[in-house]
């Protein structure tokens, strides 16, 4: 018998959020390689806006709510708190300063092509998401015999917005987003405040994601087993946390579940 409760992580899980994003960057280079060199221009829109959004006064909330630079170059980070509304107040000179930076590194001065890079990116990262090819028929399956949540960190436009388009929304019998609760992962809130919304306890959940540090690591400290699902693009550190089992595809996580005993179910730690 497995978990009765899967909770699912969103981006770089069921959606190529990564893969996505790159690829707008990539279309809105594409419009100024009259001008500017393709590639060095896409490595310094990446570089600046790392480092812009690093040195942000908004970084600390960001960061806590797992807010990324992809994101804050096209989400509009609507409703209440202080949080998103200093993020409202700080992206549109942040992505004005991005692709300006980004063309005179690569010796072309125009602000007017910066503000046409911008409307290209934003429209081109709007268009659809990249959905794993395995989600629907995994959460199909999955959805038979487990009450599945999802548990996302990110602004609450942004991250519904994004289900929208990938037409996942009707899987998840609660969606948790963190800065709609003020608490991000890996704060075992987050995860509590999910099982709490679905009726599911620790002992009988799973958490699945693609996050050592936050989908682990919070799973772990909030009493759940956890599924690590790694795509090949992540170089585990010492102190990374271990998850209880790892998929290289979503594909696999059902195999995984039904491996498992009914008393692997159990909260860690417990005797």
């Amino acid at each position: 018998m497995s978990a009765r409760a899967l909770l699912f992580d969103l981006d770089n899980t069921l959606l190529l959020e990564d893969e996505v994003t790159f690829g707008a960057v990539r279309t809105a280079c594409e419009r100024a390689a009259e001008r500017a060199d393709r590639e060095r221009l896409f490595a310094a829109v990446l570089r600046i806006a790392d480092d812009l959004w690093r040195a942000a006064p908004t970084l600390a909330y960001a960061d806590r709510m797992g807010i990324w630079w992809g994101e804050g170059l096209w989400g509009e980070f609507k409703g209440d708190g202080d949080g998103l509304h200093a993020l409202r107040e700080f992206v549109p000179g942040f992505r004005r300063e991005v692709w300006r930076d980004a063309l005179a590194d690569c010796g072309v001065v125009d602000s007017d092509l910066a503000v046409d890079l911008d409307e290209v990116y934003r429209h081109a990262r709007r268009a659809g998401e990249l959905v794993d090819p395995d989600a629907g028929a995994v959460l199909d399956d999955l959805a038979r015999d487990h009450r599945l949540a999802l548990v996302t960190n990110g602004a609450p436009d942004v991250q519904r917005e994004k289900l929208a388009r990938a037409a996942l929304t009707h899987y998840f019998a609660a969606i948790v987003i963190s800065a709609e609760i003020d608490v991000g992962k890996p704060d075992p809130r987050i995860f509590t405040a999910a099982l709490d919304a679905i009726g599911a306890t620790a002992d009988a959940a799973v958490m699945i994601g693609d996050s050592l540090p936050r989908d682990i690591r919070g799973a772990h400290n909030a009493g759940l087993r956890s599924i690590w699902v790694d795509r090949g693009h992540v170089v585990s550190k010492a102190d990374d946390p271990t998850p209880d089992a790892r998929v290289a595809a979503l594909s696999q996580i059902r195999s995984c579940l039904d491996e498992w005993e009914p008393d692997a179910a159990s909260p860690r730690g417990s005797p």
